[in-house]
């Protein structure tokens, strides 16, 4: 505790015009004041020995709060962990099930075209024996025609045969019937 000259401070009392009994009093309530207040400060104070107990107490709370919030982070990074495992396993579902669709998809479509394929094939094949068959019925009506033009020009050529031969006849008969 720092030194104080009770005696210098009387002086200056009593140059400031106090009486000496007046300096004296005010010296001893001073001295009272910081007696209570030199008491009142050690009874607030902690001894050394409590001290450190208090601080290896906050040690060994701040060591046990440490160590549960490890053991709290790595429970929390197991349960990411997992949860990450499963949604990359949900993931790896969701892209199998996604490439079965798309298998599926494709093949149905590859099989709409190939059935259309073969339907458009087999209207061209039944439209080509469509024209296959007209023509035939064509050549058919052709060859029908031309013989019954050459049935006609026979006719005709017997007729003129006929003809010739019935005016070449009359013409004779008539020079013969006037020569």
């Amino acid at each position: 505790m720092p030194f104080f000259d009770a005696e210098r401070f009387a002086r200056l009392l009593e140059k400031e015009g106090f009486t000496a009994g007046q300096a004296r009093a005010v010296i001893q309530a001073l001295d009272d004041v910081v007696d209570e207040s030199t008491v009142n400060v050690t009874n607030n104070l902690v001894s050394k020995e409590d001290q450190e107990q208090t601080i290896n107490r906050y040690k060994g709370d701040f060591s046990k709060l440490k160590s549960e919030i490890q053991l709290m982070e790595r429970r929390d990074v197991d349960e990411v962990k997992s949860a990450n495992e499963r949604l990359k396993t949900e993931i790896e579902k969701l892209k199998k099930t996604l490439r079965e669709e798309l298998v599926r998809s494709q093949a149905g479509v590859r099989l709409d075209l190939n059935l259309d394929k073969g339907r458009i094939r087999d209207e061209t094949i039944e439209q080509h024996n469509r024209l296959q068959q007209t023509d035939d019925k064509i050549e058919n009506e052709i060859q029908a025609l031309k013989r019954q033009m050459e049935g006609i020009k026979l006719q005709i050529l017997q007729y003129m045969i006929g003809t010739i031969s019935g005016a070449g006849t009359l013409v004779l008969g008539y020079i013969h019937f006037f020569s």
